[in-house]
């Protein structure tokens, strides 16, 4: 690996072979300028225009020279201000790049000799025979600490790479292309202009004002071509932007031929009026020139880049087609004070710059005496006269962004100045510390400098080296006065507008739409898109070969657009907005309490209720009565209670589904059912067992038939159907889901209530049924008060068919609302029929007909006509005791709860303890008389203790 110092020498020995061979170029004659200062800086600048010829140069250009003494003006306010660095001169050595990058690289060498020559006369690594330190020139380039320039980037990159091999600052003051902001690269380099991804962000947003969608763009094919291409095309589609047909522009290989080819691919994109030139100003204006040659005079709008706004060397000749352009450049201020300065300046006063008499030659198309002819001059057929002046009356303007150059002149005057500051502490004149200033020590300086500018505003570099974002935007058009280049907007952040908006503002595109013009017969700017916008809900279909073209198709229903090419379905339970941008929820739907069918549900459980509490205030109020003591009070309040919950969960069913109200539906479908039935079978399966006792049993008491057991043996009953559905509901815990029926159907239903496994609660109460069944066909013979096998019978099978019609219609049901409805008269109906079938007798009885609520009337059996050997539950017709002209035996004591009246039974020889063991809810009541009764035991009776034993009720009747 090669040392610095021996990278230095190889350039030093091939810069000494480089410049004998440049001794045999002609033209041009003047290569540099040397206006001696105790601290110099270097500067380049296109006092010439390119060549095709290898190390000449081409004509002289006034936007070079113009930028020359600007820098000159600079450098004198500078010397002359005794704030600004005192006591210490700024002198300068420019050289001619003659806008070429070889050039440029070529003329730079005298810069590297010079920075060689001052490395050695430090450290003395290389003697003359003499023994004296070697100089390069007069010395003049040893002293020169940074360097101004280039103007185009091609060259700014080149020398760049050079200049931080040595570490020389380098400020350029018209340089854009995004590549120099790379810090790592090119650490040594700054600029006073932005970088080109702030113009390509301006030129886009200009584009999407105008709505100009389908646009060309023609490049040059060199770094600054390239990477504005580049970042234009990576920005596009954020402005939905679409550059078709792309040119590329080889700037060193096209002829005339290939500018026209350019012009007529051009032509053939008829909808594409807009064609962005990022390109420098040689190569537009050999563009400008073929489409004169052309003819193509009215057909495009020409957006330009920094690299050709504003130039009037692009235009000359070429108005026509370029009237109307719209071009981007760094922020366009003139330089004050300028104009005074320049339109001064003749060739006997201005000595100082050797390409002031060439220009003043082309300015005036005049030859001056005392230079020797150029290439040029011998077309000029008379001599320069000294009276003649620069002015604005013979065609002069400032050649814009000339405050860029006085910017870069600053950043260094500054910078030494605060480096002064620090190292002579406040010493007038060069202190001996600064007789050497390391390059990295000045570029420490130039990052932080800040100054005044132009406009008034603080001036400071970016951490990558650029210039804050700062654009104007110049329209040429034809005035009452000719063509002129106009200043009608600029793009630059609100802070430089608006400091109050803060540090960060957004960056602003402002134009002064009245001022744009196009043509003098068409002021309005033409369309430039390939398909029309695409409306709301439309997709585009591109066409092969140019993604800039398209057809526009519907989306489908339920799609929305996903981007501009897509269409996809909205996800179920949305609906595609009226824009097709995006997917709205659909509002859910449930049964709620305003819905007819639920106001039906909700009417008809609102009489059973009412019903239910009419016959529990019937029971209460008739409690003591025989009828309602031989239905069983305590069961017949639960069962009652049960038909109430039934009615209830209506309510339940038809409010707005939630985790709660899904649970409670899934706990009580079965809890209901299976408390009404657990309470008719432990009733039916009592008095079975008592009847069934009498018969087989008739000494033995029969066990649990107190209330408080028929109570518990309910609540076991019921136990089952709570653990069952408290199992089920943790395994399946209740939650809500939507079903879409259709896609614009969005229902709110609880999850699962959909399916089968919904109706696993019934399955218990579906058992307690058909055991309800069987003990009501075996009490079927027992007395009246005590059989309701006929009313239970029916109470079953109406329940049955209840079922085996709603629950298909519940399962095979589509329509959330038929099932709730269904489901709510699935409770209400099987309520009403054990309300009607149970209860409305005894109801009916206890109401209307109470000569009917007797004891005899309680006791009497079903089947009068039944034979003394037929078997049934209630065994062979019960004995009874003859009562008020029937028999009796045994001594009758205690009393009966339910006052049940039996008569017409067998005579039966009982004992007080076996009526009170066999009959417990017999009682007897008090009466006044007192009658002896006689009961005997009939032949068939099973005696229990001594027959011949009479006993005598006294004062007890039924």
């Amino acid at each position: 690996m090669w040392s610095e110092d021996n990278v230095k020498l190889l350039f030093f020995i091939v810069f000494l072979n480089t410049s004998r061979r440049f001794a045999h170029t002609t033209w041009p004659v003047y290569r540099g300028m040397n206006i001696s200062g105790d601290i110099m800086l270097g500067a380049l600048f296109p006092i010439h225009e390119r060549s095709n010829r290898s190390h000449e140069c081409g004509r002289l250009q006034e936007e070079g020279l113009q930028q020359l003494e600007a820098l000159l003006f600079t450098i004198k306010k500078i010397n002359e201000n005794p704030k600004l660095l005192p006591g210490v001169k700024l002198g300068v050595v420019a050289l001619d790049s003659c806008d070429s990058t070889t050039y440029a690289l070529e003329q730079s060498l005298d810069f590297i000799k010079g920075f060689i020559a001052r490395t050695n006369s430090h450290e003395q690594q290389f003697m003359c025979q003499d023994g004296s330190v070697p100089e390069f020139g007069d010395g003049s380039f040893d002293r020169v600490v940074g360097i101004i320039g280039g103007q185009s980037s091609s060259v700014s990159i080149q020398l760049a790479n050079i200049l931080r091999l040595f570490k020389v600052p380098q400020v350029s003051y018209q340089s854009t292309s995004p590549t120099l902001s790379n810090k790592e690269k090119y650490s040594y380099f700054f600029r006073t202009v932005p970088s080109d991804v702030n113009q390509a962000h301006a030129i886009l947003k200009l584009l999407k004002k105008y709505r100009w969608t389908y646009v060309s763009i023609v490049y040059s094919n060199t770094d600054y071509g390239n990477k504005g291409y580049e970042k234009l095309q990576d920005l596009a589609p954020t402005y939905n932007i679409c550059f078709s047909n792309p040119q590329s522009i080889n700037v060193d290989h096209f002829n005339d031929y290939d500018y026209d080819t350019v012009i007529r691919n051009l032509r053939q994109k008829t909808n594409a009026r807009v064609v962005v030139v990022f390109a420098d100003k040689r190569t537009t204006r050999n563009l400008m020139t073929a489409a004169t040659r052309l003819g193509i005079t009215k057909r495009f709008v020409w957006i330009g880049s920094d690299g050709w706004s504003g130039r009037n060397s692009v235009v000359e000749n070429n108005e026509e087609v370029l009237e109307g352009a719209i071009t981007i450049s760094p922020l366009v201020r003139s330089l004050s004070g300028f104009d005074q300065y320049f339109t001064s300046l003749t060739p006997e006063n201005n000595k100082e710059n050797p390409w002031f008499v060439e220009f003043w030659e082309e300015y005036f198309q005049c030859q001056y005496q005392a230079l020797q002819d150029t290439k040029w001059s011998y077309k000029y057929h008379h001599w320069c006269s000294r009276n003649e002046k620069i002015s604005q009356d013979n065609g002069y303007t400032q050649t814009p962004a000339l405050h860029f150059v006085r910017d870069a002149v600053y950043a260094f005057a500054h910078a030494l100045n605060d480096l002064h500051k620090d190292e002579c502490g406040g010493k007038v004149g060069l202190c001996e510390s600064m007789r050497r200033i390391e390059g990295a020590v000045l570029k420490r300086y130039l990052q932080y400098v800040r100054f005044t500018d132009e406009n008034g505003k603080t001036f400071s570099f970016l951490p990558s080296g650029d210039a804050p974002p700062r654009y104007s935007v110049i329209n040429f058009h034809n005035r009452s006065d000719g063509y002129k280049w106009t200043n009608v907007g600029h793009y630059i952040p609100l802070t430089f507008l608006r400091p109050e908006v803060g540090e960060k503002g957004e960056v602003s595109l402002e134009l002064r739409e009245n001022e744009l013009r196009f043509k003098q017969g068409e002021p309005e700017f033409p369309r430039s898109f390939c398909s029309e916008p695409c409306r709301p809900g439309q997709r585009k279909l591109q066409g092969e070969g140019d993604t800039c073209c398209w057809l526009c198709t519907d989306c489908g229903e339920y799609q929305y657009l996903k981007n501009e090419y897509i269409c996809i379905d909205c996800p179920w339970g949305t609906l595609p907005s009226a824009s097709k941008a995006y997917c709205l929820p659909i509002p859910e739907e449930f049964l709620n309490f305003t819905n007819p069918w639920a106001i039906g549900t909700m009417g008809f459980a609102g009489l059973g209720i009412l019903a239910t509490i009419f016959t529990s205030l019937v029971f209460w109020a008739n409690g003591d009565t025989p009828i309602i003591k031989a239905a069983g009070r305590e069961l017949s309040y639960l069962l009652l209670f049960g038909i109430f919950l039934s009615y209830c969960m209506t309510f339940v069913i038809v409010t707005k589904p939630t985790p709660l109200s899904c649970g409670l539906t899934r706990f009580f479908l079965g809890f209901c059912y299976t408390l009404c039935y657990a309470s008719i079978v432990t009733k039916t399966n009592r008095i079975a067992r008592i009847f069934n006792q009498r018969s087989h049993r008739p000494c033995q008491k029969p066990r649990y038939t107190s209330p408080r057991s028929q109570l518990v043996i309910t609540a076991i009953l019921v136990s089952v159907e709570v653990v069952i559905t408290i199992i089920w509901l943790l395994y399946d815990q209740p939650t809500v889901s939507y079903i879409y029926p259709t896609r614009r159907e969005n229902i709110l239903i609880c999850n699962g209530s959909d399916k089968v496994s919904y109706l696993v609660g019934l399955i218990y109460p579906f058992i307690l049924i058909g055991f309800c069944t069987i003990y009501a066909f075996k009490t079927r013979k027992c007395p009246d008060g005590f059989n309701e096998a006929r009313y239970l019978t029916f109470t079953n099978y109406t329940t049955c068919v209840i079922w085996l019609a709603f629950l298909p219609l519940f399962v095979l049901s589509t329509s959330t609302t038929i099932r709730a409805v269904t489901l709510s008269f699935l409770f209400s109906l099987s309520g009403s029929v054990q309300l009607a079938c149970l209860f409305a007798p005894k109801v009916y009885i206890a109401l209307l007909r109470p000569e009917k609520n007797t004891k005899e009337n309680v006791m009497s059996p079903h089947n009068k006509s039944a034979s003394h050997g037929q078997s049934s539950s209630c065994g062979q017709l019960a004995p009874t005791l003859l009562i008020n002209g029937g028999y009796a035996t045994g001594n009758i004591s205690g009393f009966y709860n339910n006052k049940l009246s039996m008569e017409n039974a067998l005579p039966v020889q009982v004992t007080s303890s076996h009526l009170v063991a066999t009959m417990p809810n017999l009682i007897l009541s008090s009466q006044e008389d007192t009658q002896k009764i006689s009961v005997t035991s009939s032949p068939t009776a099973t005696s229990c203790g001594d027959n011949n034993n009479s006993i005598i009720i006294q004062n007890k009747t039924l």
